[in-house]
């Protein structure tokens, strides 16, 4: 039988040639004319080739498409990130098989037609694949579904970065195009829309059902590309999905009763003066010396390594790598952990939908004035409502920097310090909590305008040493900072602190450690430094390995003011367990250790701690007036 052609540029032949010339010259520019010339064989074959007419091999063929379709789906990420989808186990192939079904299922209940909800299934999970290979250039580490909270964020940020088009990316959108053209040479169906939505609904519930029952015990995988190359791209998104239901902790109502009698509230007992407390949190701040042997033509941070007087400095454990900056301010505004969240969730955006207990909060009960300002974007991780729900009382943005002073297309750290220094000479009577974000030293680190300072000697890796040379810069600009706030009339003291690791190249971080394949390593990409400063004589001091959810303990013990009931608690915990992430945490002697692999004392704490941060983020009438007055 001749089929009708489709007719678009010409004649089902005419299309054809075109898409051929289209994929050998596309992948040719890319450097795989051996792609190039297969995907051009089978765009001539699908655009030269009639079926005859036989209704049982053109049943077949419409199968053979549909199971193609949905397998070339699963394989679309894994491809992307050079990875072979087949290699995974059997198990978790079938997974990836169910998570595309449900999509496809879905489509055909919307559209009730097999090809128009095959195209558009096959088109929306191709988007996913593309979307995360470019969120991987972004931060290092795939795409979660928590992202599609923060679009927003991510288009503020964006211009910033520089994102090349990998060959599989190529190839895929290529070979999804060849599907829809292939497609066309089978006439269409004959069922009835009724009769497909109810298949489609049919596939849904029993993939739903599959998933639920062949993935127990299947846990997701959030390291760099581990998602894709352990589980398959499709279930480990799908795994993340799972896991982000919060419940109620087990013996929740006991356990918040048990610490309302342990921590019971106390009068707080204040120092005659109350110091100024700045807090700056910069934009990935790492130490790289901690992975390795740093070879550079200069030091990258000398005054912060010569700082010694009126100073408490040490590392503290991160949630996260290469982005997702408002977890890093979740975690030491709160004490929260994002070990009892889901990864890649950012509570800013999902989470906080009422008042919570925090730093901001207690220190206003102090009589603190409480100040948050970042040189960007208001709109980025949904920050002014998160700031007004976590005690700030004024938060400034990017509308009240002059912009005078900027690094590549960012607020200087110069700036943003000259800020802060204005606003502390503004203050009234009342001492001042100031929390600032800085944005200079934000990825990517490609911008070929900017002038590198500091060089690596050895092997040479471009971002790498842009981002050494922007730290320089925050050293030089932290220098200006404290020397200045160093004979300022009243007691200031100031806390300094990174929010994560920046995302550099691969072989950059191999140079340093080798290979990141145990926890213990890996959890090295995540130790920032902090330094407490203090313009006034407090006890000089190098604390062992801590974690951004205890640092506010910290800055409140060196300030000499009393912990709440919370705070007494979080410093407890931290003799348990010195340092948490979501990836794990420390014991008391070093080793790094899974929530799961804690004793039973260790577990006890997990407990209590998972409690109370339910009890403040998510008790309503049950919040406790104890722990969270």
């Amino acid at each position: 039988m001749n089929l009708k052609s489709l007719r678009v540029f010409g004649s089902r032949k005419r299309v054809g040639a075109v898409l051929a010339l289209l994929s050998l010259l596309v992948m040719g520019a890319l450097g795989s004319c051996l792609m190039g010339v297969g995907l051009a064989v089978l765009f001539l074959a699908a655009g030269f080739l009639t079926l005859p007419d036989r209704k049982w091999l053109v049943a077949v063929l419409r199968f053979v498409w549909l199971a193609g379709f949905i397998l070339l789906s699963c394989c679309y990420p894994s491809w992307m990130a050079e990875y072979h989808f087949f290699r995974i186990s059997a198990n978790r192939i079938f997974l990836n098989i169910v998570c595309a079904c449900v999509v496809y299922g879905f489509f055909l209940l919307l559209f009730g037609r097999i090809r128009p909800a095959a195209a558009a299934a096959a088109g929306a999970l191709l988007l996913l694949s593309v979307a995360n290979t470019f969120v991987y250039q972004f931060r290092g580490s795939e795409l979660q579904w928590a992202d599609f909270m923060s679009i927003r964020t991510a288009m503020n940020v964006a211009a910033g970065y520089s994102f090349h088009l990998p060959l599989g990316v190529a190839g895929c959108v290529l070979l999804w195009v060849w599907t829809q053209f292939a497609g066309g040479l089978l006439p269409k169906e004959s069922a009835h829309p009724l009769i497909a939505r109810t298949c489609g609904t049919a596939a849904v519930l029993v993939c739903a059902f599959l998933f639920s029952w062949k993935g127990t015990g299947t846990l997701p995988e959030f390291w760099k590309k581990d998602g894709t190359l352990f589980n398959g791209y499709l279930l480990n998104f799908s795994l993340g999905l799972r896991d982000s239901m919060i419940e109620k902790p087990q013996d929740y109502p006991d356990l918040i009763a048990r610490l309302e009698e342990q921590y019971p509230e106390q009068a707080a007992s204040l120092p005659e003066e109350l110091p100024n407390i700045v807090v700056i949190m910069d934009e990935s701040l790492a130490d790289m010396r901690i992975l390795g042997d740093l070879k550079t033509n200069q030091p990258v941070t000398p005054f912060l390594d010569s700082l010694s007087d009126n100073t408490v400095r040490g590392y503290a454990l991160s949630s996260v790598f290469g982005g997702s900056t408002a977890s890093s301010e979740f975690e030491f505004l709160t004490g929260c952990s994002m070990a009892f969240l889901p990864k890649g969730s950012i509570a800013y955006q999902q989470y906080l939908h009422q008042t919570v207990y925090s730093l901001p909060w207690l220190l206003q009960s102090y009589g603190y004035e409480t100040f948050a300002t970042h040189p960007y974007f208001e709109t980025g991780w949904n920050r002014q409502t998160a700031y007004e729900l976590l005690g700030f009382e004024q938060a400034t943005f990017l509308g009240a920097y002059p912009e005078e002073d900027l690094v590549r297309e960012y607020i200087s750290d110069r700036e943003m310090f000259q800020y802060v220094l204005d606003q502390l000479e503004q203050q009234g009577d009342a001492p001042l909590f100031l929390f600032g974000i800085t944005m200079q030293n934000h990825g990517s680190y490609g911008d070929a305008n900017y002038q590198n300072t500091i060089s690596l000697q050895g092997e040479s890796f471009f971002f790498a040493e842009q981002y050494l040379s922007l730290i320089h810069e925050t050293d030089e600009a932290l220098e200006q900072l404290l020397s200045q706030l160093e004979n300022y009339p009243r007691k200031t003291i100031v806390l300094i602190f990174g929010d994560h690791f920046p995302a550099l190249e691969d072989g950059f971080f191999r140079s340093l450690h080798g290979s990141f394949d145990t926890l213990s390593d890996q959890m090295l990409q995540y130790q920032v430094p902090f330094y407490l400063w203090a313009n006034y004589d407090i006890p000089e001091q190098t604390v062992g390995l801590t974690s951004l959810n205890y640092l506010a303990v910290h800055l409140l013990e060196t300030a000499g003011l009393p912990l709440s009931p919370y705070y007494q608690f979080l410093s407890d915990v931290q003799e348990a367990i010195p340092a948490i992430n979501a990836n794990g945490f420390y014991s008391p002697d070093g080793q790094v250790l899974t929530k799961d692999q804690a004793n039973d004392g260790q577990a006890q704490w997990l407990r209590m701690y998972e409690a109370a941060q339910y009890n403040n983020l998510f008790g309503k009438k049950d919040r406790s007036s104890v722990l969270f007055p």
